[in-house]
């Protein structure tokens, strides 16, 4: 039985999708010992043994007999690595799927993980990184098969109402007399001109365990979570903004598997100032809520995306960076906010707290890095985890943007965020 790709098509032709992990690994591992233990890893997982294939307009993930995934001991830092492989495609249809760095110094050893967002999400990268420290600590891994969501895996009262298959039926006959499939070489040839005169900016702010349990306290007291309570600062260091994205996860059965297994959900909020933080944040927390409470609403887009035949899916990235003209595609990118002017402001992926442990035997891992990407149809995105030893909270952008507007705006939202638990 094939794995083809659905919900996630649009991850496929999208040139910024890379997901990228950072973590300081204790116990002092020699590089042979790590450099095994991620091979061991790739070995335990579908995901990590599999390429892309296209055919006849369809995509699909195939089983390879070696990996193609890589492993590099490297002396750079984390940002330098970023800077020079985001502009290198990942060869996906080669099983390249993802690519892990051992950054070895005097000081310290730490994995970096830059992985395509076909091999998983961020949850999925965690529990590659268990797999990881499982494998150096001596444990035998189990291997876990490739879980796609499938029309099956929604829970009930989640179906779309008629009215979205017939909206995505009137552009899918259109792109039937217009449309085409799209190769590798477009593929390529996106990324390549995405990249040329971007790369990434990245700032991060680490809070310590107390200041988080301080800021989990005061959210619980008002009645909203962690998540929400995050978010409010954020719109409060913008007032412009009004749209908010959110990465939520979409494991009904609690799997550990890698695969892409979240949905997302956007909130439309402006901050107030007639009203106080806390006001705000439970303003939020119940609109958030609301579409959460909704099975309808929580899975709308990893059914709404299979609607639409995925060349015409594939064909919006191509689109959005000038590589193709066709009136059915511009009108859809519009429509999924892929035009500038229609993209979101902002998008929150929060993984919560890690449900993996700390300590693997002699090993340990801490001060963890979680990095989402930006995506098309959004042009800022921040990123949070929380370990035992705190929380990180991540903001990345793209150099095409105002560097010091944006600095400014992470600084007063963290600024916000501390103002709103102090005494």
């Amino acid at each position: 039985m094939k794995n083809y790709i659905y919900s996630e098509r649009a991850d496929l032709f999208e040139p910024n999708i890379y997901i990228e992990f950072l973590v300081q690994i204790t116990g002092n591992p020699s590089t042979d010992q790590l450099i095994c233990a991620v091979k061991k890893a790739f070995l335990a997982n579908e995901a990590t043994m599999s390429k892309i294939v296209l055919e006849k307009g369809n995509a699909c993930y195939e089983r390879m007999e070696e990996s193609g995934c890589k492993v590099t001991v490297t002396a750079d830092d984390w940002k330098t690595i970023i800077r020079s492989n985001e502009k290198i495609p990942f060869a996906i249809d080669k099983g390249e799927m993802m690519r892990v760095f051992i950054i070895s110094s005097e000081e310290e050893t730490s994995l970096f993980i830059m992985a395509h967002h076909l091999v998983g999400d961020g949850k999925s990268i965690t529990y590659f990184i268990e797999d990881v420290m499982k494998a150096l600590s001596g444990e035998d891994l189990v291997e876990k098969a490739l879980y796609l969501i499938t029309k099956d895996s929604f829970p009930p009262k989640s179906a779309l109402p008629f009215f979205y298959k017939m909206h995505a039926n009137s552009f899918n006959r259109k792109w039937k007399k217009t449309g085409h499939e799209f190769s590798w070489e477009d593929y390529y040839h996106t990324h390549n001109v995405y990249w040329k005169e971007r790369s990434s900016v990245i700032v991060y702010e680490h809070f310590s365990k107390d200041m988080v349990d301080q800021i989990r306290a005061h959210a619980k007291a008002i009645g909203v979570s962690m998540n929400s309570f995050l978010a409010t600062a954020f719109l409060e260091a913008n007032r412009n903004q009004h749209t908010i994205g959110m990465a939520v996860d979409a494991r009904i059965d609690g799997n550990r598997c890698m695969s892409n297994q979240a949905t997302g959900i956007s909130v439309d909020l402006t901050f107030s100032d007639n009203i106080s933080f806390d006001e705000n944040a439970r303003r939020l927390h119940r609109k958030i809520y609301k579409k959460l409470n909704r099975p309808v609403m929580k899975y709308f887009i990893l059914q709404y995306m299979p609607l639409f035949i995925p060349t015409l899916v594939d064909s919006l990235l191509v689109h959005t960076y000038g590589l193709y003209q066709n009136k059915t595609t511009q009108k859809l990118a519009r429509v999924l906010g892929y035009t500038k002017g229609k993209t979101r402001d902002l998008g929150i992926t929060n993984l919560a707290k890690l449900d993996i442990p700390n300590v693997y035997g002699p090993y340990g891992i801490r001060n963890m890095l979680f990095i989402p990407p930006v995506v098309s149809y959004a042009r800022h995105i921040i990123g949070v985890a929380t370990m035992e030893d705190g929380m990180t909270v991540t903001y990345h952008y793209m150099s095409d943007q105002d560097d010091k507007k944006e600095k400014e705006f992470f600084s007063n939202s963290l600024s916000w965020l501390l103002a709103a638990v102090s005494p």
